[in-house]
This record gives structure tokens, C-alpha cells and sequence, in this order.
């Protein structure tokens, strides 16, 4: 009777296990693709992306891509601090007091500028509490050559924006998404390249 049991134990077992280890990847993996709505409208294709400049009906010169601001005029602290800084109402309005008006976002905007409250972005990258990281130590890291130990220029020597190593190409999204799983095992691997040189020992991350 025992014997017979067996092979149902065993797909028992299997099952057990398959299912423990999809719910185990799926919650390593629970922030990839986590792309929040934002109380406001905000296209950073149309704000970061690259300009894509077409001739009108009139001949005039109309740009239908992007404006090409920097990450770090809104960002305004990765390269100094440990966090990369939420822009508040004020640098927002620095161009809206006087580009876009009338738009129906921008008007929004300016009903939080009025009121003095922050806008209410939703965080879309949040680590843990547990996790220690800080934004300047890893974008100004250099190797023995002295140079950026996170790219900045590609294989040609053009320039590459840093953020793209964990952020994706942000100026690419209308709607900004977690490119990355940011697990453990994620920065591990990255910390144990052997161009990285970067601490693996549980007190870098967890203090």
C-alpha cells in the first residue's frame, strides 16, 4: 500500500516545490515593471527625449520629440547625496510660470504652486528600508584609470547618460517603469564584476 503512495508523494513533493520557488522568484522580482499613474501628466519623452525637429504646413520649424533636459535639472542630487532627490513645485514652475500655460497639467500644477503643497509623485524606485544606498558613491566611482566606474561614453566615445545602468532609458517612456528586478541578487551581480571592484560584505548594504 506504501508503494503505491510513492509516486504521489513524490509529485506532492515536486508541486510543493515548483510552487515555493515561483512564489519565491515572483516576490524577488515583485518590483520589475511596476509603473505607477502620477497626479500628474508628466511625458518624460516629451521633456528629456531627444528634439526631432519636422517642418510644418507653414515651413515653420516645429520640434515633435523632446526638449533634452538633463536628468539632473529635476534630480537635482545623485551626484552628491545618497538620494537622487523628487523636483519639487518650485523647480517645475521655473520654466511653467511661463512655457505651457494653458495646458490642462500645467494648470494643475499651478493649483499645487498656488496652495504652496509639494505635488504628491508617486515613488516609482523604493528600496527597502533595510538597504543602504547612496546615489553619489556609485556615479562617481572611478577605476585605477580614473574613469567612471558606471559608463558615460559608449564604445565610440559618445556620451551615455549613467542613469540608463539602472533606470533604462527613461527619456524613452511616457509612463516611467522599474527596468530592473533591484534585488539582491541583481547588485551582487553588478558588484562582483571584475571591472566594479565593489564591496560584497553585508555591512555596504545593510547598516
Amino acid at each position: 500500500m506504501s508503494l503505491g503512495r510513492t509516486p504521489v508523494r513524490i509529485l506532492m513533493l515536486v508541486l510543493a516545490v515548483a510552487v515555493t520557488g515561483s512564489f519565491a522568484y515572483a516576490f524577488s522580482n515583485v518590483r520589475k515593471g511596476y509603473e505607477p499613474r502620477q497626479p500628474i501628466l508628466f511625458r518624460h519623452t516629451r521633456m528629456a527625449g531627444t528634439p526631432v525637429w519636422q517642418t510644418d504646413a507653414t515651413g515653420a520649424k516645429v520640434n515633435v520629440g523632446g526638449f533634452g533636459i538633463p536628468c539632473v535639472y529635476c534630480h537635482t542630487m545623485p551626484y552628491k547625496g545618497r538620494h537622487s532627490t523628487v523636483p519639487s513645485t518650485a523647480v517645475c514652475m521655473n520654466c511653467h510660470t511661463s512655457v505651457g500655460l494653458g495646458r490642462e497639467w500645467v494648470l494643475k500644477m499651478k493649483d499645487y504652486w498656488d496652495r504652496g503643497e509639494p505635488i504628491p509623485w508617486v515613488k516609482v524606485h523604493d528600496l527597502p528600508d533595510f538597504v543602504y544606498y547612496d546615489h553619489s558613491a556609485h556615479l562617481n566611482a572611478k577605476n585605477e584609470k580614473g574613469e567612471p566606474k558606471i559608463p558615460n561614453k559608449d564604445a565610440q566615445g559618445k556620451p551615455i547618460n549613467q542613469c540608463e545602468a539602472c533606470h533604462g532609458k527613461v527619456e524613452t517612456m511616457e509612463i516611467v517603469s522599474v527596468q530592473n528586478t533591484f534585488n539582491m541578487q541583481w547588485c551582487l551581480d553588478c558588484h562582483r564584476k571584475p571591472d566594479m571592484k565593489a564591496p560584497t560584505d553585508c555591512i555596504a548594504c545593510h547598516r
